[in-house]
């Protein structure tokens, strides 16, 4: 049988510290993800349902329980591939987000190389509204 906790505030055992339950609900990432560093699977993730491999350092994040639009925040990172001479980006991918996914891109920059599209791990958690 499943039980319903209704309060309003959490507080810890010496109540000096309490938040509300509207901030934990509002305030909680409603998914995050692993990417490995080959770009063809997730290595753990919460709401994630699927993770697509468009080509080196792009790719896109499929939530399993949509978000209420596409207006949510996406904050995204990756490994520094092990150098110290490139600069390593991700980022959304302009006009593909979606309140069921999204696509992102990967991609380094270094002395000889412009922006060049690679494979590292990545990282990202979502923050908004569900559905």
């Amino acid at each position: 049988m499943a039980s319903i906790l209704r309060v309003n505030t959490l507080t810890d055992a010496s109540s000096n510290n309490s938040v509300a339950m509207s901030t934990v609900a509002s305030g909680s990432a409603k998914a995050w993800f692993h990417v490995a560093l080959d770009g063809a699977s997730i290595s753990d993730s919460f709401n994630i349902s699927s993770h697509d491999d468009d080509g080196s350092g792009d790719g896109g994040i499929h939530i399993s329980n949509d978000m209420g639009s596409a207006n949510y925040s996406v904050q995204l990172s990756s490994d520094d591939g092990a150098t110290s001479s490139a600069i390593q980006t991700i980022e959304v991918t302009k006009d593909t987000q979606a309140a069921g996914n999204f696509d992102y891109e990967t991609a380094f920059v270094n002395s000889t190389n412009n922006r060049t599209n690679t494979d590292i791990t990545r990282f990202g958690a979502i923050f908004g509204d569900l559905a």
